[in-house]
């Protein structure tokens, strides 16, 4: 009998394993984007953090967000802890004035506290649920992916396994990078990876009013136009001022003078809605290959507060030949590489977006391929 048992438990976890694929429940779900979401609806957010520096950069995206009466957003805001040995995952709901009672109280009741703190300044415009998973690295990309499917939020956010704090890098866990490399793959909307380069965490909209300075790179694409959708909502802030530069190959801008496309009729949008407006600016520069588009790139140095940027191009654009060769963090795309990258003197905060793939992204797609990594993914996770 006790043979039997272990022969079948050894012959059944592989099998199953190989058989049951969560994502399947997700995956096939509507589109759930940002450039899809009907107009003055409330707009649903999916926030991860891993650590309690996390918690601030989301509530700044948050207030930037612009969330009103008339077109709110509400935010499901999850705090994401290891569970290690072979007990079953976990997800708390917190509800209204409790305290988690966990071994990570102190750091779950701090997040729990900012986010109800920003609520309660802001009564009526913001709405902000929050959440605890406790489950293993491997799995953690199925319980925050079925939380954005039953939640039907347009975007998930999730901060970079690397931080900037007081101009020192610390170095996150390489699992927390393969999270944010299945998230891609899996998620059920579209994707956000913010990386925080202190911009963030220096102004604190619990104690005082600030201004952001928000930059969008513009090339072609839906990941492009998920990004300035979400920043043409960013402009309707009183204190936000939104630049979209978009970077224009001469040979593609005689052809699309003659014909019409999603990625120009957005762009008019945002220049007959926002150009209007004093604070905002639009401007275009002609790039011709990727040296060119490096320097275009670097004018951004010292200018913004947050630069949103698309994830994916169309690869076989003269723009990008031979900058793939040189990624360190694929997840990035090439654009989020470049600014994040040490050779770049660009210190503001980043946000990559990916806009949802109906059927996830392949599973053999070279830019998250997990045998690219960097030497900066073996360091050991902060204390």
């Amino acid at each position: 009998m006790m043979v039997s048992l272990v022969w079948l438990t050894l012959v059944s976890t592989p099998i199953v394993k190989f058989l049951y694929d969560p994502s399947k429940s997700y995956l096939s779900l509507s589109k759930r984007t940002i450039e899809h979401a009907p107009p003055n609806a409330v707009l649903p957010l999916l926030a991860c953090m891993h650590f309690e520096e996390n918690a601030l950069p989301i509530i700044n995206l948050l207030e930037m967000s612009h969330s009103t009466l008339s077109s709110p957003v509400c935010l499901y805001a999850l705090h994401l802890i290891q569970l290690k040995g072979r007990s079953a995952p976990f997800l708390k709901v917190h509800q209204e004035n409790t305290m988690s009672n966990s071994l990570h109280s102190s750091q779950s009741d701090n997040i729990i506290s900012a986010f109800k703190s920003y609520q309660n300044q802001n009564m009526g415009n913001v709405m902000v649920k929050l959440f605890t998973s406790l489950s293993p690295y491997e799995t953690m990309h199925d319980e925050i992916c079925t939380l954005a499917a039953d939640k039907r939020v347009c975007m998930l956010i999730t901060p970079f396994h690397m931080q900037w704090i007081s101009g020192e890098v610390s170095k996150c866990a390489n699992p927390i990078r393969k999270l944010n490399r299945n998230l891609l793959k899996t998620a059920p909307c579209s994707v956000g990876i913010l990386v925080e380069r202190g911009n963030l965490v220096w102004n604190n909209p619990l104690y005082g009013v600030f201004f952001y300075s928000v930059a969008v790179i513009f090339i072609e694409g839906s990941d492009d136009r998920e990004a300035l959708t979400y920043a043409m909502r960013m402009a309707n802030h009183p204190n936000v001022r939104v630049t979209v530069i978009r970077l224009v190959d001469p040979c593609d801008r005689i052809t699309n003078s003659f014909s019409e496309d999603a990625d120009s009729d957005l762009v008019l949008k945002f220049k007959d809605n926002y150009i209007q407006i004093k604070r905002h600016d639009y401007r275009e520069e002609l790039v011709r290959d990727s040296v060119e588009l490096i320097n275009a790139i670097k004018t951004l140095e010292s200018c913004y507060d947050l630069v949103l940027v698309g994830r994916c191009h169309e690869n076989k654009s003269s723009l990008f030949t031979g900058l793939g060769d040189w990624h360190e963090y694929p997840e990035l795309g090439s654009i989020g590489d470049m600014l994040v990258s040490p050779d770049s003197a660009f210190d503001g905060s980043v946000l990559v977006v990916q806009q949802q793939r109906n059927t996830g992204v392949a599973q053999n797609d070279f830019r998250l391929d997990s045998s690219v990594y960097s030497k900066h993914t073996n360091f050991a996770p902060p204390v």
